[in-house]
């Protein structure tokens, strides 16, 4: 995978006085600066409903309405586990870290990880450097902005065009950098000179981005998070050679705050995913996977910071991402619970294969009693019904035997009790409606339970179900009640005038 630098180490630039004076001689610097609007970064929202920082949650459920009993959180060996009411039922994993380590990660408000140091930057201005037109330079901004590819390399053989080029180079320093790259035609100027191979001009522009700028940042993390910028550091890293890049890894992945502040970002989570792409078939790519997987939970339950998970998922091997399967096992009830975590928890299911993928759908199937009743765990519970795994739907119409009846009052939950209902468990879901005439008329009458009657007397009557006469028997004599509201729906469903259709 090393690529040949094909230049020496030691490239002996011309004193700042030396190259002053080089400038004035030919064609003297303009001093015009011109205004350049803040690009303000747009942060990845880390907060959720059901998440404040990293702190271990703990469930509490009350004991009403067929609700789970209380889940409660549990240390063994000094690590949080989380215990429920169910006979028998398993512990679910640790989470990653210890309470007093995901606490140092917490976010800030507005979005920042706190810790990091990593913040937009001021409004600035970028200086125009006008004495290398005609040159290398200026063919090699065309042809970044036309989006060409590479030129050729002979373009900078002329010793004349290459010192322009170094001298340009060299009036970038630390800030500069930033300021410069920050700026559109400055951006596509700095990628043209790089898509021009060129080992010497490579090697110049790697060491400006390795430096700090004024405020201890390496530059390269800056230029990550600019919207332009982003755009130099995609160029860069395809220029390098192996140990180039082994080096800007580390520098990405050397300080958890900082990297998980770039992965919640939007032209940051960019850079870490284009890194991802030119690092699967390296060891390297182990750097940026530890450190997803050091603060999963963060990343994975904010919309931008999951796609870098996301992509490692696309792009790597089943081994190397077996790490962050993992953490998706560990902690898939407080994804399954948080709104984008429950997305994302999904894009798990549909990637994970062997051991683990059956050890996550076991816990998910333990668990449906309760993630049936949350607004967004619902949503997960369906899609493990979806796969149509009898071992684990048989699993979950088990685990909400008692539970119904509340299910179907809400509207997630209905639609979970209707899809058990399309299974060769149905009889478990309309036994519960049996053995308790109110809750059965109840639900009948509600908002959403109204369908999944509707359902139960439909597939019961389609395949001659003796329960179907069982339904008509506890229903029949209690039509009146029916007659307003959504109860309507069952009376003309039994009665054979036409029902409303479900929305």
């Amino acid at each position: 995978m090393e690529k040949s630098s094909g230049f020496s180490d030691n490239i002996a630039l011309e004193s700042s006085d030396a190259m002053s004076s080089s400038a004035a001689a030919s064609c003297p610097v303009e001093n015009l600066l011109f205004c350049v609007e803040n690009l303000s970064l747009k942060e990845g929202s880390a907060g959720t409903n059901n998440h404040h920082g990293l702190s271990t949650r703990n469930y509490l459920l009350h004991d009403n309405g067929g609700s789970l009993p209380r889940i409660r959180e549990t240390r063994i060996n000094g690590f949080s586990q989380y215990q429920t009411g169910f006979e028998n039922s398993m512990l679910l994993p640790p989470p990653l870290l210890s309470e007093s380590v995901w606490g140092s990660n917490s976010l800030s408000n507005g979005g920042g990880f706190q810790g990091s140091r990593l913040q937009p930057r001021a409004r600035s201005l970028v200086p125009n450097y006008n004495f290398l037109s005609g040159s290398a330079l200026d063919e090699g901004t065309g042809r970044a902005g036309s989006g060409l590819g590479g030129v050729d390399n002979s373009m900078v053989q002329n010793q004349e065009e290459l010192k322009k080029v170094r001298i340009f180079l060299g009036l970038l320093q630390g800030d500069s950098v930033v300021t410069y790259c920050s700026d559109q035609h400055g951006s596509r100027t700095i990628q043209g000179l790089l898509r021009l191979r060129n080992p010497q001009i490579t090697r110049e522009i790697y060491n400006k981005v390795l430096a700090l700028s004024s405020r201890g940042i390496a530059v390269v993390l800056e230029l990550m998070l600019d919207q332009h910028g982003w755009h130099v550091f995609g160029e860069l890293i395809d220029a390098l050679n192996y140990q180039q890049l082994k080096s800007i890894t580390y520098e990405i992945t050397k300080n958890l705050d900082d990297f998980v502040s770039l992965t919640l970002d939007t032209h940051g989570s960019n850079s870490i995913r284009k890194v991802i792409r030119l690092l699967r078939r390296s060891p390297l790519v182990t750097l940026v996977t530890n450190n997803l997987r050091a603060a999963f939970l963060t990343i994975m339950t904010n919309r931008i910071g999951s796609y870098a998970v996301s992509e490692c998922f696309n792009q790597l091997s089943a081994e190397d991402n077996m790490l962050l399967y993992e953490a998706a096992i560990e902690c898939c009830l407080d994804l399954a619970i948080d709104h984008e975590g429950s997305l994302a928890l999904i894009r798990v299911i549909n990637t994970i294969q062997g051991l683990q993928r059956y050890r996550l759908l076991d816990i998910l199937s333990t668990y449906a009693a309760f993630l049936s009743q949350d607004p967004k765990g619902n949503y997960v519970v369906q899609k493990v019904i979806s796969l149509n795994n009898p071992l684990f739907t048989q699993k979950i119409c088990h685990h909400l035997r008692g539970y119904y009846g509340t299910i179907s009052l809400q509207k997630g939950g209905s639609h979970i009790a209707e899809k058990c209902l399309d299974t060769e468990w149905k009889s478990w879901v309309i036994e519960d409606f049996l053995s308790n005439t109110t809750t059965l008329l109840q639900v009948a009458k509600d908002e959403f339970g109204n369908y999944v009657i509707q359902k139960a007397l439909k597939v019961t009557k389609k395949s001659g179900n003796p329960l179907y006469q069982q339904l008509l028997l506890r229903l029949q004599p209690h039509l009146s009640i029916l007659l307003s509201g959504y109860g309507r729906n069952v009376f003309n469903f039994i009665t054979g005038r036409k029902s409303v259709k479900k929305v």
